[in-house]
């Protein structure tokens, strides 16, 4: 079977189980790049090599993942962002394209020389580490809730060579001591989060792979969908330099809601951030 025969045919059964002709193409692409492990960009310069025996029982158990409902970035066990490939699994949230915004955001603000930059809800890590990729003269401290998202996230740390990065257990901005040392003053330059922000009452209308293979604790914001958030905005002043830089992932819907729970006399320049598809995502403040 050649790579071009494994695509149609992995193409069409993912189309009999449901996905549409254009999604179906782009999965089948995906299974079968990572069955012989190449990017999906390199296909075309193999559309005539044989897949062996191994490569093929793969391929397959694979796809019998992905018809049973398995997201495919669970399937494949990775998934880029930023441009860099991440380990992914049940163990925190996919990362979606439009968590790209909060860090081009924030690498094209100006910042000190040597930023010292907290991830709070960093999940898989995929902002705190690309933050202290992209600025390597940062420090960046991700914390989590979740004890296995924070495996999850230092495994990515490692893979992706991050030393200025680390993770710790904690609830939201709550570091230990002992970790937050490497501050001179106890004082942050920036703190993003994307924190769960779908309000409890709409959990069970989501989509069953989202409902089924996301952790419960990385979607539930609570009555409103701003629980944690709110939590977060009332614990963080104390916690960020004057003219500190906040950058909050958010709801569709919270273009409104979220800006309202900042104390305008403790912060400024509230801003609220829509993404390439026209949809409000994001809202920034300063530091008083």
């Amino acid at each position: 079977m050649t790579i071009s025969e494994a695509i149609q045919e992995v193409s069409g059964l993912l189309g009999t189980a449901g996905s549409d002709d254009d999604s179906s193409l782009w999965q089948a692409k995906v299974l079968v790049a990572h069955a012989i492990t190449i990017k999906p960009s390199q296909l075309h310069l193999k559309h005539d090599f044989l897949l062996d025996l191994r490569q093929k029982e793969e391929l397959f158990l694979m796809v019998e993942k992905r018809i049973s409902g398995i997201p495919l970035q669970h399937v494949i066990g990775e998934w880029d962002f930023y441009g860099r490939t991440f380990t992914v699994d049940k163990r925190a949230l996919i990362p979606r394209p439009e968590t790209e915004l909060l860090v081009e955001f924030i690498t094209k603000t100006e910042l000190p020389s040597r930023p010292l930059i907290l991830d709070v809800g960093t999940g898989s890590g995929i902002i705190g580490i690309t933050l202290a990729l992209e600025i390597p003269q940062s420090k960046v401290i991700g914390t989590d809730i979740s004890t296995s998202a924070v495996e999850l996230a230092n495994e990515n740390r490692k893979l992706l060579n991050a030393e200025n990065y680390s993770a710790a257990n904690c609830h939201l901005a709550n570091i230990p001591p002992a970790v937050h040392s490497i501050s001179k003053d106890g004082k942050f330059d920036v703190i993003v989060a994307n924190l769960p922000y779908i309000p409890s009452e709409n959990i069970s209308s989501l989509q069953s792979e989202v409902r089924n293979h996301d952790p419960l604790l990385a979607l539930d914001g609570g009555s409103g969908g701003t629980l944690l958030i709110l939590e977060l905005i009332e614990t963080i002043p104390e916690k960020i330099g004057s003219g500190g830089l906040v950058v909050l992932e958010t709801g569709y819907d919270q273009e409104i809601s979220v800006p309202s729970l900042f104390n305008r006399k403790l912060w400024s320049d509230i801003r609220t951030v829509k993404d390439l598809w026209g949809n409000h995502r994001m809202v920034t403040a300063i530091r008083r």
